[in-house]
């Protein structure tokens, strides 16, 4: 299999990389496990008992998801839309990252139940709600990791866009080309003053 990459965005995933990737971050959060806990309760915080995490199949999303269950002990829901693997093309990463988690909580004997849905959808809310009262779930604690900048309001059609834009100034940071490795510098100029007064969505 031969990486697609547009951007620093990789278009295609193979199986066992994504389960990799997955046992790697677990045992991360596995050894991190004893000092998070013992952070939490030095600053009276109480650990995660049920996690709620909104785009959870990559990225930010994946690794909250991965620190609540296999560093706390929570049990997880996750939302996220996929694509799954046909006999023309692979699935998406996050297909092949939500299986390989469930599977090592499964394996460890944590609850996780992931939906492959919209997570802007009113269907999806009802099930994820249906869920955590058949469950028993009352989650404390919910994460927002959606990275889709487009969503249509489900009770009026309209599309709504989102970009991330500094205020005021351009902001210059690296980035990190995945294919050949470089590092360079990128400037991202400010919102304009009606986009920044758009209140979001």
């Amino acid at each position: 299999m031969k990486p697609m990459i547009r951007g620093n965005i990789c278009l295609n995933a193979h199986p066992e990389g994504c389960a990799a990737m997955v046992e790697n971050w677990i045992a991360r959060a596995k050894a991190d496990a004893p000092a998070m806990t013992a952070a939490a309760l030095a600053a009276g915080r109480p650990l995660p008992r049920a996690t709620l995490v909104l785009g959870c199949s990559t990225g930010y999303g994946l690794a909250s998801r991965i620190a609540a269950a296999f560093g706390c002990g929570a049990a997880t829901v996750g939302v996220s839309l996929e694509r799954e693997p046909s006999d023309k093309k692979a699935g998406t990463p996050g297909w092949y990252d939500n299986r390989a988690f469930d599977a090592a909580c499964a394996r460890d004997g944590l609850f996780s139940a992931t939906i492959d849905a919209d997570a802007f959808a009113d269907a999806t809310r009802a099930a994820v709600v249906a869920l955590a009262r058949e469950c028993g779930l009352v989650f404390d604690q919910v994460v927002y990791s959606l990275a889709s900048p487009v969503r249509v309001d489900p009770a009026t059609g309209v599309m709504h866009r989102s970009v991330l834009k500094p205020l005021g100034e351009p902001f210059t940071g690296r980035t990190f080309d995945v294919v050949d490795g470089r590092m360079s510098e990128v400037t991202i100029q400010p919102a304009t003053d009606e986009r920044s007064r758009r209140p979001s969505r």
